[in-house]
């Protein structure tokens, strides 16, 4: 019976990258939430790994913006594609718990809801990223003691004090690691002269951006194409400029954790204070970026184990813990 109706699906659908957790089995799907479609007849032509090298003729497509699904119809086709990868019978309908941010309207959680049933869904379970990270990085239920979670994800910035397995106080903000890689590509244009694609950028973030201090010396040589000439052409990107690059958007992500610890009771705030931040998301492997948090806020700043997994992970904790009390 499992095997026809399908296996419980705990779904991380960002605007970066989708993730599939599957109890017992981890993380089956980690792949780029990006299609390539045909110019010529619209049809899609790769999904994800694939899709972020289109093949001649074809054209990427982001379905989901800042968390959200922007353009449904293509996001449909992913999703179902990606599920197929798992469960791999086309008459299966799995549960799926899916992480949606804080922020989401109810139109855009209507719009994420039929994605989901166009993917075959028998059951659809939404819950918040930051509680879904709070679960992946074992703060539990029952925990009295409140924690701030933040997830940092492609889209979307979610901050959210957790007590009891519930939000008590939290923001999302659509800033994350898409508007760092977006902010080194203008960078690099206006500093450079130079036009490079989101791969590059995102490269120069890991390998030489970071939250704190930049190294004055270090820079990486990177392709790209000459504007003026449109051929390629090379420079040697400053670290300090990446870190320039990138700077507005983690005095985003402070001032959204410090709105938070406002808001809070000074009962929350004190626990916070002690217990400390806990980095989710992709994004929270930013070099420096603890340490620039726990400097600016003056409390203790950490990052969850296996960041970039934790909501997917936690999610289907929570699935299985819901079920495990109605049986």
């Amino acid at each position: 019976m499992l095997t026809f109706l399908g296996r419980d699906l705990a779904i991380d659908l960002g605007t970066a990258t989708t993730l599939i957790h599957v109890r017992g089995r981890g993380i089956m799907v980690n792949e780029p939430s990006v299609v390539a479609l045909d110019t010529r007849t619209g049809r899609i032509v790769a999904y994800g790994s694939e899709a972020r090298r289109p093949p001649a003729g074809s054209v990427t497509v982001r379905p989901v913006r800042n968390g959200v699904i922007v353009e449904p119809d293509i996001a449909r086709r992913m999703l179902r594609y990606f599920v197929r990868k798992v469960h791999g019978h086309p008459f299966a309908r799995p549960r799926m718990t899916i992480a949606v941010p804080g922020g989401i309207t109810s139109i855009e959680r209507k719009v994420a809801w039929e994605a989901a049933y166009e993917a075959e869904a028998r059951r659809i379970t939404f819950m918040e990223n930051t509680l879904a990270a709070a679960f992946g990085a074992g703060l539990g239920t029952g925990d009295p003691i409140a924690a701030m979670v933040v997830d940092i994800g492609g889209g979307t910035t979610d901050v959210a004090a957790v007590s009891l397995g519930a939000v008590v106080a939290g923001v999302s903000r659509r800033a994350g690691g898409e508007e760092m890689d977006q902010a080194i590509k203008a960078a690099v244009r206006r500093l450079y002269d130079l036009e490079i694609d989101d791969r590059t950028a995102e490269t120069l973030k890991k390998e030489i951006g970071g939250a704190g201090a930049p190294p004055k010396h270090r820079g990486l040589r990177v392709s790209g194409i000459d504007p003026d000439t449109g051929r390629t052409g090379y420079a040697t990107i400053s670290a300090v400029h990446v870190h320039e690059a990138i700077d507005p958007t983690v005095r985003t992500i402070i001032d959204a954790v410090r709105r938070v610890l406002e808001s809070c009771s000074p009962e929350i705030a004190t626990d916070v204070a002690r217990r400390g931040l806990f980095l989710a998301g992709g994004g929270a492997l930013l070099s420096g970026l603890p340490a620039r948090l726990g400097a600016e806020l003056g409390i203790p700043v950490s990052r969850v184990e296996r960041p970039e997994h934790s909501v997917a992970l936690g999610l289907s904790m929570w699935s299985a813990a819901s079920r495990a009390l109605k049986a």
